[in-house]
């Protein structure tokens, strides 16, 4: 069993304590919680009913206490990198709530501390990777069965959020408060999505609607534009502004198509042969390949269902089952996007991978 401490006992730490008293989360038992907020930590313990529970005001007390094994990081964005660190450095498996931090430079400095400790793992909880349609399509590509990646296009309009949403709380909203809007909170679950699937863009051009039709400083309205270095595009349309907004994502590549609606239906197109050496041979003026079709329907989509299954993911990484799902490693790249959206829309320019990430912290702490 392993003993598990929680670092920031707010609303996101809150759900990961309910899937684990309600043993949605297993192999696990919570020994410690870490806060500033001690009447919190309290309350919560009441709340849920849990015992022999050490409670921590100072984080680095909790790490080096030698009363858990793993911690999940559950505050504030800017503060993720410093404090896996720590644990990392004290023996603890670390699990950080997303995104892996703001400025990917720190989050670089991580990357080294885990390099360092290859027995102590790490991982980041964007849970979107675990659901079954994401994990179809990951196959699918991987098997060769979509070909040569030629465009992909997401529209994910449906992460609305209220002027209420943001008034919650005095940080929301704010560079200094999230290092970012809709790009590093409600869309960074598909930018690590996008990215695990199709891999790494060699550049972006990024256009950011900052407080549309919202009282707030950061983004809310995004389109992104990518190129990888095969010639293939991705385009990015976000919005947390419109109602009811749209969830279509669309691979296309030179053997077939898949198309996912909602995270839920999967349509899968697969052409009887590769679109180029059909292009380059037939006599078809126009042409159409003959294509197969295939339906699939999931029914994981709902958020706890992945939470609870990252963090078991995890878990089975420490007895040696499995691998981790979203290592720090590949959760830096979703970072690297949305750092280069940023500085490619204050900018007005292209920006090419990899970034110049000191750049970005000199235009985004003159925000704060």
């Amino acid at each position: 069993m392993i003993r598990l401490g929680i670092a920031g006992i707010g609303y996101i730490a809150e759900e990961y304590i309910k899937l684990i008293v309600s043993n949605k989360i297993k192999g696990c038992r919570i020994c410690a919680l870490s806060s500033r907020n001690f009447e919190r930590m309290e309350g919560i313990c009441s709340k849920y009913d849990l015992t022999n529970v050490s409670l921590f005001t100072n984080y680095e007390d909790m790490v080096k206490s030698g009363r858990i094994d793993m911690v999940m990081i559950c505050t504030p964005h800017f503060t993720h990198p410093s404090m896996a660190i720590k644990a990392i450095e004290s023996g603890i498996h670390t699990l950080i709530e997303k995104p892996v931090g703001v400025f990917s430079d720190e989050v670089e400095k991580l990357m080294k501390c885990v390099e360092m400790h290859p027995n102590i793992l790490s991982g980041v909880l964007y849970c979107r990777r675990t659901s079954q349609a994401f994990n179809k399509i990951k196959d699918l590509i991987s098997s060769g069965k979509i070909g040569e990646l030629k465009r992909v296009n997401w529209i994910i309009t449906n992460l609305y959020r209220t002027q209420a949403y943001h008034n919650a709380q005095s940080w929301k909203g704010t560079y200094k408060g999230e290092g970012g809007g809709l790009l590093m909170t409600q869309a960074s679950h598909q930018l690590d999505l996008l990215i695990w699937l199709c891999g790494m863009p060699k550049n972006i051009h990024a256009f950011c609607y900052y407080g549309a039709e919202r009282k707030i400083e950061v983004e809310n309205d995004v389109m992104l534009h990518m190129e990888y270095q095969n010639g293939a595009t991705a385009q990015f349309i976000a919005s947390s502004r419109e109602f009811p907004g749209s969830n279509r994502l669309e691979i296309i590549g030179s053997k077939g198509q898949v198309i996912l609606s909602d995270d839920q239906n999967l349509l899968f197109r697969e052409l009887e042969q590769d679109e180029k050496n059909y292009a380059n041979t037939t006599d078809e003026v126009y042409g159409k390949i003959p294509f197969k079709e295939k339906e699939f329907t999931f029914d994981d989509a709902d958020n706890s269902i992945q939470q609870a299954a990252i963090v078991n993911n995890f878990i089975g990484s420490i007895a040696g089952n499995t691998n981790v799902l979203c290592p720090v490693k590949e959760a830096i790249n979703s970072l690297y996007i949305i750092n280069g959206a940023y500085l490619s829309s204050w900018n007005s320019e292209i920006i090419t991978f990899p970034m110049n990430t000191k750049e970005f912290r000199m235009k985004l702490e003159e925000r704060f």
